[in-house]
Parts: structure tokens; C-alpha cells; sequence
């Protein structure tokens, strides 16, 4: 095989490589195909989670939430869909909620969620964030974890209700695009 044919073979095999990745998603989330972390300039405000629809039941104090500027619990309904619960935090940029946020989210979703005061970091608005019945993982009992996961759009946290992470996901990117109009 002369130097061009190879090279040519080369990037066959680079190009099926890359668009393999490229189509399972890359981030090593079997079956996912949503993005949890969203890079974006956009400074996203309660606001404009409003203008489409989300029903504000409570502002939290966020003095012991690291790097947030605010953060709200409501609900909002998905056109067709059933009222969904939501946490949403504000941060001053993408970069200040993915480093000053990101831990603090993951603690209080999925099925080992922290959902009790003594267990939580930051203790406002635990109680909001489960809900009575059966948990995520199909088991009974009082403290069941109501958002099996989270997303992160620019400068905003939101930690969505659902039965499993797909869901969840599912459920903030409906949010998401509500809001920038996708």
C-alpha cells in the first residue's frame, strides 16, 4: 500500500471513529442522549421562566448556597403534560454554576439524593426537594427523591421531577427550550 492509499485508509477509519462517538453521544452515558452540562453565554433570569408558564411558589434565602444569586421552587406544565415540580438556581455565569454548583446539585438528586436536613449541605427548601410514596429506585417509604436529576443551561441550575435521570433530563430540556424558544 503506497503512502496516499494509506493515509486515504486512515481517515476512513478516523471519520467512522468520529462519527461513531459522534453518534452515541460521546459523553459515555449509555442511552442518553440529552446533554446535562450546556455551555451558554445566555444570563438567564426567573423572568423568563415565568414568561412561559413556571408558577413561583417560593424565593429561598441562598446566603449559604455558594457563588448563587437566587434560587426558586415551582411548577410548571409541559404543553399536554401534568404539572411538574422544579428547583432553579442563579448563578452570575455558566462557569460560576458549573463550579460552584455543580456538587451541591448532585447531592440532592438521584436515588441516593440527600432529602434530610442532617444529610443535605444546604438545608433551605429540602423538604421540597422529595416527596411522600415510593423513591426512584421503586422502593417505599416517606423520603422519596423527587428529582432524579439536573441540568445545567448557562447560568442556571434546574433540577427537575422525575422517576429516573432520563426523565428528568427529558423534563429540564423541555423547560430549557420553552425559555430560549427552541
Amino acid at each position: 500500500m503506497n503512502s496516499f492509499s494509506f493515509r486515504r485508509f486512515s481517515a476512513a477509519i478516523l471519520s467512522v471513529a468520529l462519527f461513531a462517538v459522534v453518534a452515541c453521544g460521546g459523553s459515555g452515558d449509555e442511552g442518553s442522549e440529552l446533554a446535562q452540562v450546556v455551555a451558554s453565554d445566555a444570563v438567564l433570569n426567573v423572568d423568563q421562566f415565568t414568561d412561559v408558564g413556571l408558577k413561583r411558589s417560593k424565593e429561598y434565602d441562598v446566603t449559604e448556597l455558594p457563588g448563587a444569586d437566587s434560587a426558586f421552587y415551582g411548577f410548571w406544565t409541559p404543553p399536554g403534560g401534568e404539572s411538574l415540580d422544579f428547583e432553579l438556581r442563579f448563578y452570575p455565569s455558566h462557569e460560576a454554576a458549573v463550579s460552584d454548583g455543580t456538587a451541591l446539585a448532585e447531592e440532592v438528586t438521584g436515588p441516593d439524593a440527600a432529602v434530610t436536613e442532617a444529610a443535605s449541605t444546604w438545608k433551605v427548601g429540602v423538604s421540597d426537594r422529595r416527596t411522600s410514596g415510593f423513591t426512584i429506585t421503586g422502593g417505599g417509604g416517606s423520603l422519596a427523591v423527587k428529582y432524579a436529576d439536573y441540568m445545567i443551561y448557562g447560568n442556571v441550575i434546574l433540577l427537575c421531577q422525575g422517576r429516573d435521570s432520563e426523565q428528568s433530563l427529558e423534563r429540564c430540556d423541555q423547560l430549557v427550550k420553552a425559555v430560549v424558544g427552541e
